[in-house]
């Protein structure tokens, strides 16, 4: 826009100037003046010569005064020509350092390139060291572990050697105890037996077992007869581990249950009473009047006598009462209760029968796991006489 709006600033001034001439050379040579004694036709071609300086003179002034770009072309071209020459000499300096910058980082480019193979490989050794050290620890965990195992092992042993030498101590006393001493209680014996009801609540849980070991202590002081102290002493010794999970399961059941104290080695007098604590459910195992056990036995052909027969039929009934889950004597193993009288009784039945009879063992009472086997017995023949004995 500015260049064109100079343009026709200059053509409208030009144009002008040149009117202005041309009237003034009509005049001139209409007049026929002359200027410094010149002829007319060359003071018209002065005129004309000067009209056109003007133009051009005129022109440049105007195009300086409109312009800062033209006055600095006219008047600071020599100052533009030596910065230019300034400049490239500058810019000659500076293609020869972005060169020298560009050979720079091109080595620079280079050894960065062997350092990030140096790293790379740094890292990759790092890696197989890592690996390396992850394998050590396991190993090293490994040990510790067997080291801990084996000092765990080792303690034990200490233990067992520890134990060891109480039990045989132990051992050497009751030996001497056998050669010297009296037998208080066998191994496995039942100091007490009493059947506890669950579901009491923990309180009267406590006191039913505080119950059983006084009376347990008791029946074991009584059993001394004349050794026994004046004073009554605590003589029963029970693992309270034993007596918190009788606890733990009388709080959890409602059920009855069957607790014998009974002894974990032979136990000489003068020593406690070592005893462990057996519990099993009390559950009905004969109602009363069920049968127990029966036999069949023929008089003809029998080859043991009746007193041998009823005896072999009462270990027949101790048997299957077992087996049926009444829990026996540990160190007898019986389990029945059968007075003098019934076994005379049901012996003379035996005798007097002829032929086949059975012989039949019955409950006379509800029997329970706790025992004992309280039975009955009766005797049928079979022809051509029917004999029975039933004591209820």
């Amino acid at each position: 826009m500015v260049g064109i709006r100079l343009m026709i600033i200059m053509a409208l001034v030009g144009g002008i100037i040149a009117y202005i001439a041309d009237k003034m050379g009509t005049k001139i040579g209409k007049k026929k003046m002359t200027i410094f004694g010149l002829r007319p036709k060359h003071t018209s071609i002065l005129l004309t010569v000067l009209s056109g300086m003007l133009i051009a003179l005129v022109s440049i002034t105007v195009v300086t005064i409109s312009s800062e770009s033209a006055r600095t072309a006219l008047f600071g071209m020599d100052k533009i020509q030596k910065e230019l020459k300034a400049l490239n000499a500058e810019k000659e300096q500076a293609s020869m350092a972005l060169t020298v910058a560009r050979g720079n980082v091109a080595e620079k480019n280079a050894k960065i390139a062997a350092l990030d193979e140096q790293i790379k490989a740094s890292l990759e050794a790092k890696e197989r060291m890592e690996s390396e050290l992850a394998g050590v620890n396991e190993k090293y965990n490994a040990a510790q572990a067997e080291v801990e195992s084996l000092s765990q092992a080792k303690q034990q042993l200490t233990n067992d050697i520890s134990k060891l030498e109480k039990i045989t101590e132990s051992l050497h006393k009751g030996i001497i105890n056998l050669r010297e001493g009296k037998v208080f209680y066998r191994a496995g014996e039942v100091v007490y037996a009493t059947v506890l009801k669950g579901g009491m609540g923990s309180a009267k849980n406590k006191e039913q077992i505080g119950w059983m070991l006084e009376n347990a202590n008791h029946a074991a002081l009584q059993r001394l007869g004349d050794l026994m102290p004046e004073k009554p002493i605590q003589v029963i010794w029970i693992s309270k581990e034993y007596l918190d999970d009788t606890l733990n399961v009388l709080n959890k059941n409602n059920k009855d249950y069957l607790c014998r104290l009974r002894t974990i080695a032979n136990i000489m007098v003068g020593e406690l009473v070592l005893c462990e604590l057996e519990m099993v459910e009390n559950k009905l195992i004969y109602p009363k009047g069920a049968e127990v056990f029966s036999a069949n036995y023929d008089a003809t052909t029998m080859k043991m006598t009746p007193d041998q027969a009823i005896m072999e039929f009462l270990t027949n009934v101790n048997h299957a009462s077992v087996a049926a889950g009444v829990m026996p004597d540990p160190v007898s193993g019986k389990v029945g209760k059968v007075d003098a009288e019934t076994i005379v009784q049901a012996t003379n039945q035996m005798k007097a029968c002829t032929g086949r009879y059975k012989v039949t063992a019955y409950a006379r009472g509800d029997i329970t796991t706790a025992g004992p086997v309280w039975v009955g017995i009766q005797i049928k023949q079979e022809k051509p006489v029917e004999r029975s004995y039933d004591e209820s």
